[in-house]
């Protein structure tokens, strides 16, 4: 085994069969299990350390100033911009929170009353304007938009009440 392989702190958990179980990371001392997707961030992340480390031992780094001098473009290199893998795991935590709350909506609305229930299905899934729903229930525009704010406040509370 190549001295980098004994150095590394990530390993996979393999059963029997030769499939992956586990995919560990050593952080601080503690095995800590992750994500294979995790996982794949990190040894590419490191793999990319390695290969920068043992290039420039061997005096084979291109720096940025020198392909710029040559006017070598990054799109030459087929080299692409990636998102990090820090703003990867924020979109994946914005999303589940995203779910989360529209989860959270989806019951709040489920305990609203019929006329409650109808308001919001005109105004916001029918998307009938608020003045044109009034002719139709034969009330005035301000009473459809009180209405209208006392649900929605209600639904307000309902989500993030849940949230505590």
């Amino acid at each position: 085994m190549d001295k980098w392989q004994e150095a590394r702190n990530y390993r996979q958990i393999r059963n029997e069969n030769g499939d992956v179980t586990a995919y560990i990371i050593r952080v601080d001392d503690v095995d800590v299990e992750v994500s294979a997707e995790i996982y794949r961030a990190y040894s590419n992340a490191e793999r990319r350390e390695r290969y920068v480390r043992e290039n420039i031992e061997a005096g084979r780094v291109l720096s940025l100033e020198k392909l710029l001098e040559d006017n070598v473009s990054l799109s030459d290199l087929n080299v692409n911009e990636h998102q990090s893998a820090e703003d990867d795991m924020i979109d994946m935590v914005n999303m589940a929170d995203e779910r989360k709350l529209e989860h959270r909506l989806a019951s709040a609305l489920t305990e609203l009353d019929g006329e409650e229930m109808a308001l919001i299905n005109a105004l916001f899934f029918e998307r009938i304007p608020a003045r044109e729903y009034a002719k139709r229930l034969g009330v005035h525009l301000n009473t459809v938009q009180y209405r209208r704010d006392r649900v929605l406040k209600k639904l307000k509370q309902k989500i993030f009440e849940k949230n505590l």
